[in-house]
């Protein structure tokens, strides 16, 4: 993939396009002179690059596994006969189908907001009786085996952290963006922003809608989206319509997380951090065709694990926000001990004395959400419903131990 050959003339203008140009996305940045000033400034460099790929790569597989979990969800809800004859090797075919998709398609204009206005809206009319306020605002419902409502609360931290913790995929493109420094930070703060807004809403409106909570708890396809939507439309119809427009939505997801992960991939090649990175950090006519071709191939096999186990989505989600947060612990750190004095004093989103203590509390809140993200979710707890996140985790952690230990702490000199 070649760099675009644009250059940042604006006032935020440092680092350039030509300064990031071949410069890993995984490295701390500093405005000395281009990586941190630190003894262990390739160390760092090397756990950031195997936690945020082990996230993105995950973050990845969970959009493909969940699309085809999806679908086969609207399969069941439309042709009931067919559950008692549903098969695991079915799903994951469905599964394959999904990479498939996503590794040969672009991404289309104006659908995802188009298919969530029409699930909304037709969703409202559709659905009723509603529930009323008080259910929806103020009623707890706490099934878990927990005792606290509060405990309750922080351990469903994970789906909003798997909505919002992908706002930093726009790093990920730096080197295809026109003004790098200044359209980043945009981004990822309007991006955040919007979606936090429209998970508000769209939460509310799907509260309101649930016809029959207690099907909620054994939903069809163990999908409670689809659940909610063969209840709330009571048509079979409506509902294949809805779900298909749902399950295209994560299917753009799917291509969009792939681009994101390859670049960042692509990117951690380039300092010989992953096995066999001669031949993947190859191009082909701009194309990091390598580096795509070896994510799909790692997505099947972690997406294999649902062959044998049940949660196996569960599990990769919550490692991929495991990755992702110790990642952003790492930053944020190494921001509260430098302060200012490692940043562009021109960068165009100065929080000034702010940023130092707003950078600890981002610690301080990453270490509870991956410490509520790590506990089951239901007492007591079996195999099925025990959290393997932290295992996966840990799973990438161990591997880039030993791959450093092996390799890559002999390639350090002549990388420098």
């Amino acid at each position: 993939m070649e760099p675009s050959q644009a250059v940042d003339q604006s006032p935020y203008a440092r680092p350039s396009f030509e300064d990031m140009e071949g410069k890993p996305k995984h490295l701390i940045k500093t405005a000395e002179e281009g990586s941190i000033q630190i003894k262990f400034n390739r160390l760092a460099g090397y756990i950031l690059g195997w936690l945020t790929n082990g996230a993105w790569l995950l973050i990845y597989t969970t959009t493909v596994l969940y699309t085809s979990e999806i679908l086969m969800a609207v399969v069941e809800v439309s042709i009931p006969q067919y559950s008692s004859h549903s098969k695991t090797w079915h799903h994951f075919l469905v599964y394959v189908g999904v990479w498939i998709n996503a590794l040969l398609v672009n991404l289309p204009k104006f659908f995802i907001n188009g298919a969530a206005l029409f699930v909304l809206i037709t969703l409202l009319v559709r659905a009723n009786p509603k529930q009323s306020a008080t259910a929806v605002f103020v009623s707890v419902a706490n099934n878990s085996g927990w005792g606290s409502a509060a405990v309750v609360f922080f351990l469903n931290v994970l789906p909003g952290l798997a909505s919002l913790g992908t706002c930093d995929a726009a790093t990920h493109m730096a080197e295809e963006l026109e003004l790098p420094t200044r359209d980043m930070p945009r981004v990822i703060i309007w991006s955040a922003l919007l979606n936090y807004l429209v998970a508000i809403l769209t939460m509310t409106i799907f509260l309101f809608c649930i016809i029959n909570p207690e099907a909620m708890l054994s939903p069809v396809g163990g999908q409670p989206l689809i659940q909610l939507l063969s209840d709330g439309y009571t048509s079979t119809v409506l509902t294949a319509i809805a779900g298909a427009l749902i399950v295209v939505g994560f299917a753009i997801g799917s291509w969009a997380a792939l681009v994101s992960w390859s670049r960042l991939y692509w990117s951690f090649l380039r300092t010989n951090g992953f096995p066999f990175s001669n031949f993947t950090e190859r191009t082909t006519d701009g194309v990091p065709v390598n580096a795509l071709i070896l994510g799909t191939v790692l997505t099947i096999v972690i997406g294999a694990i649902q062959l044998g186990s049940t949660t196996a989505l569960k599990a990769v989600l919550g490692g991929a926000s495991l990755c992702s947060g110790f990642s952003w612990i790492v930053i944020f750190s190494i921001r509260v001990w430098r302060g200012n004095d490692a940043l562009d004093p021109q960068r165009w989103l100065n929080l000034g004395k702010w940023g130092r203590p707003l950078s600890g509390f981002a610690i301080l809140w990453n270490m509870w959400t991956i410490t509520s993200a790590s506990f089951p979710l239901f007492l007591p707890v079996t195999l099925s419903s025990m959290n393997w996140s932290s295992l996966v985790a840990v799973g990438v952690v161990v591997i880039s131990y030993v791959y450093y230990i092996l390799f890559y702490r002999h390639r350090s000199d002549e990388m420098e």
